[in-house]
């Protein structure tokens, strides 16, 4: 559906609804759902700059590229179950891949060391799963 100013209503819908991403019960990140294929097209230059608490979700996904990003960011590879496979920092124009996992999650440089986010570690979306 077209706004006035031509902008698809779905864009709006997708910027403001974030995920809350809990651990152990508690809220850590909120985040954006890059769940269609354009979402996961646009990756994280889809989004507003990502801040302490925010993140994008990118799924299904196995491998990240920071082509075009100009700043390093943290990137943590989860399996089906959302427990973290691989963690690691990113910095631009480098490709990250982690086969056995369904879904990626991008964060500000820091965020997951800050949030104390390791290998292991599961987490669980609002809607309870991947």
């Amino acid at each position: 559906m077209q706004t006035s100013t031509g902008k698809a209503e779905f864009t709006s819908d997708y910027l403001n609804n974030k995920l809350t991403l809990r651990r152990l019960g508690a809220p850590l990140l909120y985040a954006y759902d890059a769940h269609s294929f354009i979402r996961r097209l646009r990756g994280i230059h889809g989004v507003p700059t990502l801040g302490a608490t925010d993140a994008l979700i990118i799924r299904p996904c196995r491998a990240i590229h920071t082509f075009g990003v100009n700043e390093t960011i943290d990137v943590a590879f989860m399996n089906r179950q959302g427990i973290i496979l691989k963690l690691q920092t990113v910095e631009p124009r480098e490709v990250l891949m982690c086969w056995n996992a369904c879904v990626a999650l991008e964060m500000a440089h820091g965020t997951a060391s800050r949030i104390g986010l390791a290998p292991g570690q599961q987490l669980i979306p609002d809607a309870g799963k991947w």
